[in-house]
């Protein structure tokens, strides 16, 4: 447990700089956009500008996250214990040519995956970026999310609604819940991201949002709690109200495809919609008629 609390501590630390904004985009044409950790010493700058890749940061914008600025987003998902007093944890965006899509390589990340990363920039409108996320030791990175829209915001001179980097930073949170009461970090993230098209593309209500997740669940071999239940319900309840691109979470179920093709070719959709009947039933051909559709499965 304190391992895990020190890993959570230490992943927070990128979280807040996204606090102050610029109105446009500097007129500087960056490499790419830094943000580290406030507390890094020095030899653990050193350590994670190397995993980077990088040997001299002056062709990059250079930003700070404090743990202070952490607490203002995560604080409402993460108990104070777990948030930790360092921030230590840095991410590096590298812009990239339209259409290039989210490329994410993590370094020394033990708790979030590429997987969660990509499925909540995408809430944020992030695109065309490559990613590069690294701590000086194992660590969770699951603020890694805020630094890296801080990042895109300086990049584009875009501001991002704070509504909107709740949502991502809710949805990492929520999917390491999952993950972790499950056993299966891969798993959880394809249960939120086949749930999250559907109720993007079919605008369901909160109940219909509840029966979908549930024979989701089922139809993947998957428990959960009635409490975790619920947390997924909130999530996309508050995902609705988001401007969430509905063709890049396309094309990120295309690589999720291969992870969950062998469950879902062997639904039988007729069986389905025979004991679920009208609407319901319709909802869960939806989804696993999502993935088939999109890659001809």
């Amino acid at each position: 447990m304190k391992k895990k609390l020190l890993a959570l501590c230490l992943a927070l630390s990128m979280l807040a700089a996204m606090i102050v904004l610029p109105a446009s985009a500097d007129s500087v044409d960056y490499e790419g956009y830094l943000v580290l950790g406030e507390d890094l010493s020095d030899s653990q700058t050193s350590t994670v500008l190397s995993l980077m890749g990088i040997s001299d940061t002056s062709s990059y914008s250079v930003s700070y996250t404090t743990h202070d600025e952490e607490e203002e987003y995560f604080g409402d998902y993460l108990s104070a214990d777990v948030l930790g007093t360092k921030a230590l944890s840095s991410i590096l965006l590298i812009p990239q040519e339209e259409g290039s899509g989210i490329d994410i390589t993590l370094y020394n990340i033990s708790y979030c995956t590429e997987e969660m990363y990509q499925s909540a920039l995408i809430d944020a409108g992030v695109s065309d970026v490559k990613v590069i996320v690294a701590g000086p030791v194992s660590l969770s990175g699951t603020c890694a999310l805020v630094s890296a829209v801080k990042a895109y915001s300086l990049m584009t001179g875009e501001d991002i609604d704070d509504s909107v980097v709740d949502a991502a930073v809710n949805e990492i949170v929520t999917t390491g819940s999952v993950g972790e009461e499950i056993g299966d970090t891969d798993s959880a993230t394809e249960l939120i991201a086949a749930l999250k098209q559907t109720v993007l593309e079919e605008d369901l209500t909160e109940t219909q949002i509840g029966t979908a997740l549930d024979k989701l669940a089922e139809e993947m071999g998957i428990t959960i709690s009635d409490g975790t239940r619920q947390e997924i319900i909130d999530l996309m309840m508050k995902l609705k109200n988001c401007d969430i691109d509905v063709d890049a979470l396309r094309e990120q179920a295309s690589e999720l495809y291969d992870k969950v093709k062998d469950t879902l070719n062997n639904v039988d959709l007729d069986e389905v919609t025979e004991n679920v009947g009208g609407f319901f039933g319709s909802i869960i051909s939806t989804i696993v008629n999502f993935f088939r559709g999109l890659f001809g499965g």
